[in-house]
């Protein structure tokens, strides 16, 4: 589904954070049996009609099919959800999850109403279908994983957020689940997402219309400006259409800092259960070399109309309103074959947290660089440290590849990596590491098992009961200043 201006502007929101962040669909390891990845995109769901289902988390579970996605993820960790919902054809399940104060991890499963097999390839997130999940109102983005069963009657799916522009706590509030519908995305003759169209279209037509000159001003500062300029030229050249309707048009060019770029405006249509989406410029050709440039990025920008189009920009372009006649421009889109349009919306509440949080006041001392920690955060999805520093120096961090090292109380010592950072205006920066084996594989511990964690020059004791602070100032050097409290301070 096309992004509407608001969701453009959440979704460019969400892509604006200047943190390094791994990228966490590559980080669920594959297990004993093949499975598929499937890249997502974050998009706001459709509104759905169906009935809103509310379960409470219960007792704790765990379903053999973690196997798939987290194979060494302690069953203490996980809780049963069982929020389930039939919409036409199939059957969405919501199985179980591993929550902590701001991280969640769902175990998903979809199935046929009829209890047949399903098409292998059924997916909730393709080019035209979206899932999403969202707590107390705000949206979560995700990483996304998917599993057919053995028996080929159930695709589970592995659902883990990866972030959000809130501070909103998880535990015990509502999270809402949204999944548009079912479908297969296809894939053209090379296994390609995107297919190209056959024949590339001339661009001698701009030179009709017009095309602005921005090559002076910085193309990122001036994004919206060169849009609707080139766009007000009149330009309106169907690049791509399907049963007579455009779904890539030509608005305008423009020379921009980075070259000439493109300014388009794309739709979706649906033809019996196939669904046309993502329509793009893909490269530019020079007619009189052969030559191909790529399609680097797009910008989005609200038109006068209110209506939504991107600039393309593409690499090392290096031509001007003289070139444009000898210019072609190749498009590409995406297609779905629709499985089921009817919508699924089911809403539950967790609890029950995988972790703990431990108050910090001691300095982190590194090679020339003085940081101040105020709350370290482990659970079985992830550690996260807060600091009272400016977010510069937090994310320094990642620079210098310092990362704490767990100390399990088998003796076994778990090393972590950065795994990304978030600065919020209501919060202190915060940096995330995740626990990864000897290959550097993704690793779940039990954060009870925990009895200690060096972290550069602080040894952090962690003893798993109540511990009052001690009454005669702070400890010695290096050492945290409270253990870890009762349940009080869970997650």
């Amino acid at each position: 589904m096309k992004r509407t201006p608001e969701e453009e502007r959440i979704f460019r929101a969400l892509a604006q954070i200047e943190t390094p962040e791994a990228d966490l669909s590559a980080a669920l390891r594959r297990a004993e049996e093949p499975r598929r990845i499937r890249p997502v995109r974050p998009l706001a769901a459709a509104a759905v009609l169906c009935a809103l289902l509310t379960i409470g988390a219960a007792a704790v579970g765990f379903s053999g099919a973690w196997r798939y996605f987290a194979p060494s993820l302690p069953q203490n960790a996980v809780q049963t959800v069982g929020a389930s919902q039939t919409s036409g054809d199939y059957t969405l399940t919501v199985e179980e999850a591993v929550v902590d104060d701001s991280n969640f991890m769902l175990l998903l499963a979809l199935t046929r109403a009829d209890g047949e097999p399903i098409d292998p390839e059924a997916s909730l997130t393709t080019n035209s279908m979206d899932l999403e999940v969202t707590v107390d109102g705000h949206y979560f983005g995700r990483a996304t994983d998917y599993q057919l069963s053995p028996d080929g009657k159930t695709i589970y799916i592995c659902y883990e957020n990866t972030g959000a522009l809130t501070e909103t706590s998880i535990l015990g509030k509502p999270i809402t689940l949204t999944a548009d519908g079912v479908a297969v995305r296809l894939f053209d003759d090379d296994g390609n997402i995107r297919i190209q169209c056959d024949n590339p279209i001339s661009l001698s037509a701009l030179t009709e219309w017009g095309t602005p000159d921005f090559s002076a001003v910085p193309l990122v500062d001036h994004v919206e400006e060169i849009i609707q300029t080139a766009a007000n030229g009149g330009a309106a050249l169907p690049l791509f259409t399907v049963e007579g309707v455009p779904l890539l048009t030509l608005r305008g060019a423009a020379l921009t800092s980075e070259g000439l770029a493109l300014v388009t405006q794309d739709a979706s249509y649906v033809s019996g259960d196939l669904a046309y989406t993502r329509s793009s410029c893909e490269a530019i050709i020079d007619t009189r070399t052969g030559a191909r440039y790529l399609c680097r990025s797009g910008h989005g920008a609200a038109l006068e109309d209110g209506t939504w189009a991107f600039l393309e920009v593409f690499d090392d372009c290096p031509f001007t309103l003289e070139d444009l006649p000898y210019l072609e421009v190749e498009v590409s889109y995406t297609v779905d074959r629709i499985l089921s349009d009817q919508p699924f919306w089911l809403t539950f509440t967790v609890e029950k947290s995988s972790g703990w949080k431990l108050p910090l006041d001691d300095v982190l001392e590194l090679d020339g660089l003085t940081l101040h920690p105020a709350e370290l955060r482990l659970s079985a999805l992830d550690l996260q440290v807060y600091f009272q520093d400016e977010a510069e120096a937090a994310f320094s961090l990642y620079r210098d590849g310092t990362a704490p090292v767990l100390h399990l109380a088998n003796g076994t010592d778990i090393t972590t990596t950065w795994h990304g950072g978030r600065h919020l205006d209501s919060a202190l920066p915060m940096v995330s590491f995740q626990t990864i084996d000897a290959n550097g594989d993704r690793l779940f511990i039990d954060p009870a098992q925990v009895v200690s964690i060096t972290f550069g020059n602080l040894e952090i004791p962690v003893e798993h009961c109540p511990v009052s602070p001690p009454k005669n100032g702070a400890p010695g050097l290096g050492r945290a200043v409270f253990h870890c409290p009762a349940p009080a301070n869970l997650l």
